[in-house]
């Protein structure tokens, strides 16, 4: 006997519909991930904007805390001129800290920049790591005077502001400067 066997010859290979279908099923999912590691980095950006926050905020504090109290001499070139460092004598230097002496009476208020920040980014320098100084310094100003801009900050286009030191009001009588993260 002699059986052929007609229509039973099987392909090996998948169609083009199958092959269309698993490549766009892959695509999705290649999608779905880069926008995942795509939104990752920008909430690291965003953390670490955060975080310099909390680092200029902290410096801002302990600056007040260790300004407040005591006596100084704010002008070298009148060594007679003797200011209590009360909290509204703090708070005109931080606010006017481009017009303040410097710890170089050799160039005094000319060391400090027109925009108030840098003043205020100079008088805070103390209570800062040199690195991150420099960063800030390096970054920030070469692009605006009013604000400080990191390298993660630059990426999200975020930027710091040392506001002033806002006078008290009845409803608010513990004010303190404030460093604020926009937008």
């Amino acid at each position: 006997m002699n059986t052929s066997k007609i229509g039973t010859e099987t392909n090996a290979g998948f169609s083009l519909v199958e092959l269309l279908l698993v490549l766009g099923i892959v695509s999705i999912m290649a999608a779905i991930v880069i926008n995942s590691f795509s939104n990752a980095a920008q909430d690291s950006r965003n953390v670490v904007a955060r975080q310099q926050q909390a680092t200029l905020q902290s410096a801002v504090n302990n600056w007040v805390a260790g300004q407040v109290g005591g006596y100084e001499r704010p002008d070298p070139n009148n060594p007679n001129l003797v200011m209590e460092r009360t909290v509204s004598y703090v708070r005109n230097k931080y606010n006017f800290a481009m017009n303040y002496w410097t710890d170089a009476p050799g160039i005094p208020r000319n060391s400090r920049s027109s925009g108030g920040v840098q003043g205020r980014l100079d008088l805070i320098r103390d209570y800062l790591d040199e690195d991150t100084y420099e960063h800030f310094s390096s970054t920030s100003f070469p692009f605006a005077s009013n604000k400080i801009i990191s390298g993660a900050m630059q990426k999200t286009g975020q930027y710091l502001t040392l506001s002033a030191w806002e006078y008290p009001d009845p409803n608010n009588k513990n004010t303190y400067p404030k460093v604020e993260l926009f937008p």
